[in-house]
């Protein structure tokens, strides 16, 4: 990996967060809705964290002295963003304080013209001598108070607000399909008519798996139909999956990062074929085979080891335990990941 090209990728991610800074710090400085200042600040927040995955690209082909520089420009950007984010939630905290105050004062505004009503009405059917009319115009005051206080009792639980989350997407990948599918019927389905929900799957889908459904407008049922046929055949995707695994180039000595891209995915293969109810797909000698085939004949050492010194069986789930076990250890130690060259000891 070049040392070079990653550092411009950071820099250019770090460029994107600057420019989610200002836009979202535009928006509150001129007092706009809450619901428009969160929409930037969640730019803000995708920007930040792809900032984040890109430095950690970046510190893996450093060496020690390197990466301390590295990490304190990381720092930097990290108080930065979290100096941001409590300008942001102090923005929110207020226009909430605002809100609530607004209407506490409408209420009672309402109940003081409701009382006042109340008293009009008294005086013309009813006749009363001015120390009882004194006394009847203290008892809305006191209803008044009773009534604001429970305002802001009551106001007070409905103080969190939180944001709607959003629609699932599809882009015609069968490895997200049956997700896809799954979170869909759950988030709009369960609250929509067929004729709303299908409409909503619709503006939900990419260009190409759109125009599978294009001319049907009622018929819900039918439009899953198309889709499975396409894009839901769990051979396919166990297909797709496996296909993944072999074109992964085999692992180097020292390419410590890549190892960390072979976890993470035999992990997502795993959870995808395990989604889709093929699980026995990947956890079976063939693919285990595979992926030891992909490992260094120093991590394929260490892996033999464990299972003969624990006395476990060759498995899936176990192997990805190790794998898992050996990138965290990778991760902590810092020194190997990082350094693109040299060979890893056993």
């Amino acid at each position: 990996m070049d040392k070079d090209k990653v550092k411009n990728i950071r820099r250019a991610a770090k460029g994107t967060l600057t420019r989610a800074f200002i836009a979202c710090k535009n928006l509150i400085d001129a007092q706009r809705p809450v619901v428009e200042v969160k929409e930037a600040f969640d730019v803000v927040k995708n920007a930040y964290n792809g900032l984040e995955v890109k430095h950690e690209e970046f510190t893996m082909v450093l060496d020690d002295a390197q990466y301390d520089e590295a990490e304190e420009w990381m720092q930097a950007c990290n108080s930065e963003y979290m100096k941001f984010s409590m300008m942001y939630n102090d923005y929110l905290n207020a226009n909430v304080a605002e809100k609530e105050n607004d209407d506490v004062v409408n209420q009672a505004i309402n109940e003081d013209g409701n009382n006042a009503n109340v008293d009009g009405e008294n005086d013309e059917n009813n006749s009363v001598n001015d120390d009882q009319e004194s006394l009847d115009m203290h008892e809305p005051a006191e209803d008044e108070l009773s009534s604001v206080t429970k305002n802001v009792k009551l106001s007070s639980p409905f103080a969190m607000k939180h944001e709607k989350p959003k629609l699932p997407k599809f882009d015609g990948d069968v490895r997200q399909y049956f997700i896809f599918k799954s979170d869909f019927q759950h988030a709009v389905e369960a609250h929509c008519s067929e004729r709303d929900t299908l409409t909503i799957l619709r503006s939900c889908l990419n260009a190409q798996p759109a125009k599978l459904i294009e001319g049907i407008s009622s018929d819900l049922k039918t439009a899953w139909k198309y889709l499975d046929q396409n894009y839901g055949n769990p051979r396919v995707v166990s297909d797709t999956v496996t296909s993944d695994l072999e074109k992964f180039k085999i692992i180097q000595p020292g390419e410590d990062y890549r190892f960390c891209e072979l976890v993470n995915l035999v992990r997502r293969s795993y959870n995808i074929l395990k989604e889709v109810k093929r699980k026995q797909d990947i956890d079976n000698t063939h693919v285990i085979s595979l992926i030891e085939r992909k490992m260094t004949k120093d991590d394929l050492r260490v892996w033999s080891r464990h299972i003969n010194s624990r006395k476990l069986e060759p498995s899936m789930e176990n192997l990805l335990e190790w794998m898992e076990e050996e990138m965290t250890a990778r991760i902590r130690s810092g020194a190997t990941i990082r350094k693109n060259t040299g060979t890893r000891s056993g």
